[in-house]
């Protein structure tokens, strides 16, 4: 993608999105639209950074989509990172156990910049305000660009969620969490190793996630 294409896309985001939108959220956070997370962890920093670790296949993207879908019901554009070039969005749009309403690709923007250019693309979205929400899909190790990410998000007043396999120590994240996979059970064991206060750092099972 050219700079002048790179250029018209943020514009364009900027156009979809309504300002007056973006009220009526707690200061500082808003909701994952999963009860059960919200009352363990207090939602997603908005601003801010948040990382989602675990093999492909054990759920991660569970954490995710319900507020993908929520903001895209909306008309409130969320932008994907693929780096791996793996997202299938049709599949995003269907009802689940995870996002009752499904995500709405008219709303949902992937981009696929390249493994080597993965961080940086989600750089330059989050700096530029046009979207509430980034999701950051497997890119490689972020190393020194980890920490402009997180002043990415304060400049931008969006959310970043890493998602990856490993965590990455030097990214400024304000929630952390690591899915383990499921359950005998039933549900997915999840693990949270940072929060905003410090005191929901431990292991959950979360059900239809």
């Amino acid at each position: 993608m050219g700079a002048l294409d790179r250029l018209a896309v943020l514009a364009d985001l900027r156009a979809r999105v309504d300002v007056r939108q973006r009220g009526g959220s707690l200061a500082g956070r808003v909701s994952t639209e999963i009860p059960a997370l919200d009352a363990w962890i207090g939602g997603w920093p908005r601003p801010g950074v948040v990382e989602i670790a675990g093999v492909p296949g054990a759920g991660r993207l569970g954490l995710v989509l319900p507020r993908v879908a929520h903001l895209t019901r909306r008309g409130r554009p969320v932008v994907v990172i693929d780096a791996m070039e793996q997202v299938f969005a049709p599949g995003w749009a269907c009802p689940s156990e995870v996002s009752e309403e499904g995500v709405d690709l008219a709303a949902l923007w992937v981009v696929r910049p390249g493994l080597d250019r993965a961080g940086w693309a989600a750089e330059q979205v989050v700096r530029s305000g046009a979207v509430e929400m980034v999701v950051l899909l497997d890119a490689p190790p972020l190393g020194r660009q980890a920490v402009r990410l997180g002043r990415a998000c304060e400049l931008g007043s969006s959310t970043l969620v890493v998602v990856a396999e490993q965590p990455e120590v030097e990214l400024p994240a304000a929630v952390r969490l690591e899915v383990l996979g499921a359950a005998p059970s039933g549900g997915t064991r999840v693990s949270c190793t940072r929060s905003r206060d410090g005191r929901q750092v431990g292991e959950r099972l979360l059900r239809a996630v």
